[in-house]
């Protein structure tokens, strides 16, 4: 199960040495795709998705980001309880496999294409860069991260028990 969102672009490193403009590849470990979903009012629950992979361009020299393709497994949600997982996957909808892409990066927004439960609507998510440079091994980094509420009901997908969803990505 597969949701691509231009929301994830938080993040991402390369092992290539900077030079502008330049592709960025996810480095999955050190990549975080959390939620926080409401518990019947009475608590919040948060989860991290497991599995994403991605790429995107980067010019350092412009700050524009673009061809931004970020892949979260929905099936890989992970709450700490399998059973809530399994109601949660339910809700998400994680048979079908919608997908989007982002269209580019402007004035520290992140604007694109959010596919969810079968329907596409554009978006836009405030970004920040959190820093780039060379690491400690020899390779290039740039992390970036961003956080936005979703609400299922816009997306066809109505969850009484979680009508808004916070979202949090960050990573290298």
């Amino acid at each position: 199960m597969n949701i691509r969102t231009p929301l994830l672009a938080a993040a991402f490193v390369s092992g290539a040495a900077i030079a502008a403009p330049v592709k960025y590849d996810i480095d999955p470990t050190h990549f975080f795709v959390q939620i926080d979903v409401p518990h019947l009012g009475f608590s919040h629950i948060p989860g991290l998705f497991k599995e994403v992979s991605g790429s995107y361009v980067y010019d350092s020299d412009t700050g524009e980001i673009k061809d931004v393709s970020v892949t979260v497994k929905i099936i890989s949600l992970d709450t700490g309880h399998g059973e809530r997982d399994e109601h949660l996957q339910k809700y998400l909808n994680s048979t079908k496999f919608p997908e989007a892409k982002s269209t580019g990066w402007k004035d520290g927004q992140l604007s694109g294409d959010l596919t969810f439960n079968g329907q596409t609507k554009s978006i836009t998510v405030p970004v920040s860069k959190n820093g780039e440079g060379k690491d400690p091994w020899g390779g290039y980094r740039s992390g970036f991260e961003t956080a936005f509420t979703l609400k299922p009901a816009d997306y066809g997908a109505n969850i009484e028990v979680a009508p808004e969803v916070a979202i949090k990505v960050s990573g290298e």
